[in-house]
């Protein structure tokens, strides 16, 4: 009985403890030490600030045109006699090669018509000279009969009606004198005209055959063996293959660089509405024909600009002339630059100065993002001198030396501690697109006869 009335009571020890715990512990504990966090660098890729040269170039694009174009038209009427082999679409043609004949039957026989009475007219022609060179011996016989006859009529030895007889017979022989010079006067004419006639005659038999004015390739054929053909009928049409032209269309404001500094080099005044732009004419110029396995280029000069700005497009022409294009062609290796081809069309200037050359990633805002020495990144405002495809040129506000950002950052915080890794094959590849070595790689496996995995790009 007695234990059982003490039981509430032994909780009371284990109570005091803790509480003397609770208050004695805080004096004899250490009290909390601050953290210090390690500061974290961001992993970035950086290019060194190189200056380079730039060739500033830009694309442009258009389908080839031959600059000669003949339609093979029938100067006469008649039913085709002969065709040549070569006269299918495609076939290459020397200049002066006959192509197709005309039945020559009809206009032989009006040129031996031509021909007979242009004889027959000669012929009367040297009668009437006959003609006229008697009649003048005989009224030069009556001329001294009638002086005589007047004399006598002047000495009283003759009547005057015997002298009247004499006048009309002298005037009656100056009459047809007069006539047979006429007659010779309007033969002489009939002549010419029959000479006409007959060149006309012989320019017909002539145009029966139809020969290609120039090198050519045939693109089209209308007709067929034995067909008849009315005067003015087309009958074929070729390509001239000695040159060609491209109309490229270009971006407005593409040209404008080139130009400006085209001229600037050369120190000529801006063009005005009168005046050609010269400048553009002192662009170097290349086309190119790209395919899945490789890439074709042809030299070429810039001929003349587009006299209007095309409203949909906003872009303007810059034709392009190309001299030999069939020259180096090679089956399975070169094409010829055909009518029609779509190709790309670069017009460059020479290199100037070597400026610092960026990705145009790296230009963030009007900015580009730098490292110290420390690593740590600075924000510099630049104005580019030139925007050229993915590539910008900096003449000023950087220096040789200096490592550019050009990987995404976000957040950036000017001052941030960063980790840098060299982008070597960034800094190459933008180095040879400004210097258009990639493209000109390119083009030149093709002409070598090598095909390149990269030439359709």
């Amino acid at each position: 009985m007695p234990t059982s009335s003490l039981r509430p009571f032994w909780v009371l020890p284990p109570l005091l403890l803790g509480l003397a715990l609770v208050l004695l512990l805080p004096r004899f504990s250490r009290p909390p030490q601050p953290l210090e966090q390690a500061e974290r660098a961001v992993k970035v890729r950086v290019i060194e600030a190189t200056p380079a040269p730039l060739v500033p170039r830009a694309l442009g694009y258009g389908r080839s045109q031959p600059l000669d174009r003949w339609d093979g038209v029938a100067e006469v009427a008649g039913t085709l006699v002969w065709l040549a082999d070569e006269l299918r679409a495609g076939e290459l043609v020397a200049k002066g090669r006959p192509l197709l004949r005309i039945d020559q039957a009809p206009y032989r026989l009006a040129l031996a018509q031509a021909k007979a009475q242009l004889q027959a007219l000669r012929v009367k022609l040297v009668t009437t000279e006959r003609l006229i060179a008697l009649e003048q011996q005989g009224q030069a016989l009556l001329r001294r009969e009638l002086e005589r006859k007047r004399q006598l009529n002047r000495d009283g030895s003759l009547s005057t009606t015997q002298l009247e007889e004499a006048e009309r017979a002298w005037l009656k022989g100056e009459v047809v004198v007069q006539g047979l010079s006429n007659s010779q006067e309007l033969t002489r004419a009939e002549i010419t005209v029959a000479e006409t006639q007959q060149a006309a005659a012989e320019l017909d038999l002539a145009r029966t055959e139809l020969r290609a004015p120039f090198d050519l390739r045939l693109a089209e054929v209308l007709v067929g063996p034995s067909q008849y053909v009315s005067k003015g009928q087309r009958l074929l049409r070729g390509d001239g293959i000695e040159v060609a032209e491209v109309e490229a269309r270009f971006p407005v404001g593409a040209l404008r660089p080139l130009l400006r500094q085209s001229q600037a080099s050369s120190g000529e005044q801006p063009p005005t509405p009168l005046r050609r732009t010269p400048g553009a004419m002192r662009l170097q110029a290349r086309v190119r024909l790209h395919s899945a396995t490789h890439s074709v280029e042809w030299p070429a000069q810039v001929t003349r600009v587009a006299g209007e700005v095309d409203p949909q497009t906003q872009t303007i022409g810059v034709v392009v002339r190309i001299d030999k294009p069939y020259a180096q062609a090679r089956v399975g290796e070169r094409p010829p630059l055909m009518r029609g081809t779509f190709v790309e069309v670069e017009l460059s200037r020479p290199s100037q100065g070597r400026p610092i050359l960026l990705p145009q990633s790296a230009l963030r805002k009007g900015q580009v993002y730098l490292l110290d020495a420390d690593n740590r990144l600075l924000m510099r405002p630049i104005k580019p001198a030139l925007t050229q495809g993915s590539v910008i040129a900096v003449r000023h506000g950087l220096e040789p030396g200096e490592r550019v950002v050009v990987s995404p950052l976000m957040p950036a915080v000017e001052g941030m501690l960063l980790d840098p890794e060299d982008d070597p094959k960034l800094l190459q590849r933008i180095q040879q697109e400004a210097g258009g070595a990639a493209t000109r790689q390119g083009a030149g496996q093709s002409q070598g006869g090598r095909q390149g995995k990269d030439g359709g790009a």
